[in-house]
């Protein structure tokens, strides 16, 4: 994203068709990218936590139903990201916090994926997400309750429930970036689904045309991506948080 770009308003950037939602293509450059990447690789190893399908870092504290104990984030994530957050508003009506004090990591192996799944209470509901190293396919479905799940039988026996196909889905290209902000945050839910190649024709891809690929969809050719390796970083505000000099007082 060059900076004649932060001249535009937000809106700009909007997904047509869904509200709520923004796409900014190439958010950060080439080097940047690389900068995130080494920072991220260089992580002492505890501090990736492994799932069973994927690995995260956990970076500003761990949100609990307490509250946060509170940590700065690092300049590393801060330097290239922070004043195009504020350049653009993104978290200006939130009035405790103006910039994200917490960012998780995700990475996905290729075929790795997540549950249709909501981010929780503990959030300010604007999320911003920045994509390194390969696309995405994000599918947003709504709630449980509603006609888009049905039940099915596991093998062990027990009842779980199954999504039907998305209502709709984004395109998240390497070092674009994502904002969630309001409805769409609390009446959708996202996720991402677990196969190695994706064939775009058989999605409602809603912010096409603010993809690189736009032309590609205009004219209706066949696009089939291989997934490689991603990295997501995903910036929120946790709006109760414990401050580390008032957890230390507490702790004697």
């Amino acid at each position: 994203m060059n900076d004649n770009a932060f001249n535009f308003d937000l809106d700009k950037f909007r997904v047509t068709d869904v509200d709520s939602a923004y796409y900014i293509k190439d958010f950060i450059t080439k080097k940047e990218e690389q900068e995130l990447l080494n920072k991220i690789y260089s992580a002492p190893k505890p501090k990736w936590v492994v799932l069973k399908n994927r690995r995260l870092q956990n970076w500003g504290g761990v949100p609990t139903e307490r509250g946060m104990l509170s940590e700065s984030l690092p300049s590393w994530l801060t330097t290239c990201t922070f004043p195009k957050f504020s350049t653009l508003g993104l978290f200006n009506n939130c009035e405790k916090f103006k910039l994200p004090n917490h960012c998780l990591i995700n990475e996905y192996e290729s075929g790795q994926g997540i549950m249709p799944h909501e981010d929780g209470p503990f959030y300010y509901p604007t999320v911003v997400t920045i994509s390194l190293k390969s696309y995405i396919i994000l599918d947003f479905y709504k709630h449980l309750n509603s006609m888009n799940c049905i039940m099915a039988k596991a093998n062990n026996g027990e009842s779980k429930s199954y999504y039907s196909a998305p209502e709709f889905s984004l395109l998240l290209e390497p070092r674009s970036l994502l904002v969630l902000k309001h409805d769409l945050y609390k009446t959708y839910l996202h996720g991402i689904q677990e196969v190695k190649f994706d064939n775009l024709n058989e999605k409602n891809i809603l912010n096409y045309n603010l993809t690189d690929m736009a032309d590609d969809f205009e004219t209706n050719n066949c696009i089939i991506l291989k997934r490689d390796k991603r990295i997501s970083l995903t910036f929120r505000i946790v709006e109760k948080v414990v401050k580390t000099k008032l957890f230390n007082v507490a702790k004697k």
